[in-house]
């Protein structure tokens, strides 16, 4: 099991059993407080558990697709097209900008980040302030975790 949170709303936090992985969608960063300090730009990545895929988007910044404990999250920012959805593969919960996205990517779950009108979304609504995850504890149709 891990948790995820938003400190701000273009940055998600994972947090597993070893260390707390912050992605920020708007700066194209990861922070792990590794001693190499924050990556930046696209490449593989693996910390601890986590393991996370940066991928360049056509019009500029990074999305990302992180795998831990077999659960694949997707990140998505404002400078992302469809057509670059692709990239990401099958996710299970999809933080993202735009709500448009949500019915390209077919998620389990959607964090909405940035200034996300997630009205549109058909999918029952779960505020908190952390989610807890868990593979087998997936939702069986579309949830938005809003976080506060």
């Amino acid at each position: 099991m891990f948790e995820i949170e938003l400190k701000n709303p273009e940055e998600l936090i994972i947090h597993d059993k070893d260390r707390n992985v912050a992605i920020n969608i708007a700066e194209s960063t990861i922070n792990a407080d590794l001693r190499v300090g924050t990556i930046g730009g696209a490449g593989e990545f693996e910390i601890g558990d986590v393991a996370i895929s940066a991928k360049p988007l056509s019009a500029g910044g990074i999305m990302y697709r992180v795998v831990t404990e077999g659960v694949k999250i997707g990140l998505v920012g404002s400078t992302a097209k469809i057509e670059d959805l692709d990239e990401l593969g099958p996710i299970d919960i999809l933080g993202t900008t735009n709500a448009k996205f949500v019915s390209v990517v077919e998620p389990k779950a959607v964090v909405p980040m940035g200034n996300m009108d997630f009205a549109e979304i058909k999918g029952s609504v779960k505020t908190d302030k952390k989610v807890k995850v868990k593979a087998a504890s997936l939702p069986a149709t579309l949830e938005v975790w809003k976080m506060d």
